[in-house]
């Protein structure tokens, strides 16, 4: 069983001494070092390595968001933790990262050393993309993570040519015949991409425009893709995204 080396960011001493006793009650875990500020933090990340860091967001007078960005490199993996739901949304926006909300489960924190032990991709790839977007402005951002079986593949959104829903999951169609099914609803999926050039045509799918090869006008109208796949329009979309298409391609 691999060692797992564990930090911990919070300005709340309880929180400090919760983290702590789970995570030391774990197999082969050992707690590096602990912070209770984002500077102390940001020295102890330059001098020691972790696998880990469960990061309290809410720093007063600062939020943990502002540290990532002075982070030359990272190559740990980051459980953001949390009181509040809309931090861990935005958290999640870009890459689903793990996050634990207050007050904060036993099981949750181990559930997430299990995760960070058993972890296939390299270490530090997902908090990366995480640094990048609050970095740079959220428009910029190329790709995203998606969840498998074996941890997270990183996918670059160009590739996408739709999203179909599936109940409360999403199903991705890449080019080069690649799939993925994501816990993610296609909700989700059109609040991160719609300015990246993804269009919601039908309340079942969310296409990518770039990938658009044929549009089928009349009663049953669709959108033929690169792949072949016919993508159906609803009747209630259909003169809008036609109106709207006008200030992006002729037809």
């Amino acid at each position: 069983m691999r060692n797992v080396r564990v930090a911990i960011l919070d300005d709340e001493m309880s929180n400090i001494e919760i983290l702590k006793r789970v995570v030391l009650s774990c197999e082969n875990v050992e707690v590096v070092w602990i912070a209770d500020n984002l500077d102390d933090a940001l020295v102890n990340i330059e001098k020691e390595k972790v696998d880990v860091i469960f990061m309290d967001i809410q720093m007063p007078p600062y939020t943990s968001f502002e540290l990532l960005p002075k982070i030359p490199k990272i190559d740990f993996e980051i459980v953001f933790v949390t009181a509040y739901q809309e931090y861990a949304i935005r958290a999640l926006k870009m890459a689903a990262m793990d996050y634990i909300l207050k007050p904060i489960k036993s099981s949750d924190i181990i559930a997430a050393i299990e995760k960070v032990r058993n972890k296939q991709n390299k270490y530090g790839e997902i908090s990366g993309l995480i640094k990048n977007y609050f970095t740079n402005s959220p428009e910029n951002f190329s790709k995203i993570v998606v969840h498998v079986a074996d941890g997270y593949d990183i996918v670059d959104i160009s590739k996408i040519m739709y999203i179909e829903a599936l109940d409360s999951y999403s199903k991705l169609k890449l080019t080069g015949n690649i799939s993925y099914v994501a816990s993610k609803s296609l909700k989700d999926f059109e609040e991160l991409l719609t300015e990246k050039g993804f269009y919601r045509v039908h309340k079942s799918y969310l296409i990518n425009i770039r990938h658009m090869i044929k549009i089928v006008k009349g009663v049953g109208a669709s959108i033929i893709m690169t792949d072949g796949a016919s993508v159906p329009i609803s009747a209630r979309k259909k003169d809008v995204f036609f109106e709207e298409l006008k200030g992006v391609i002729s037809f």
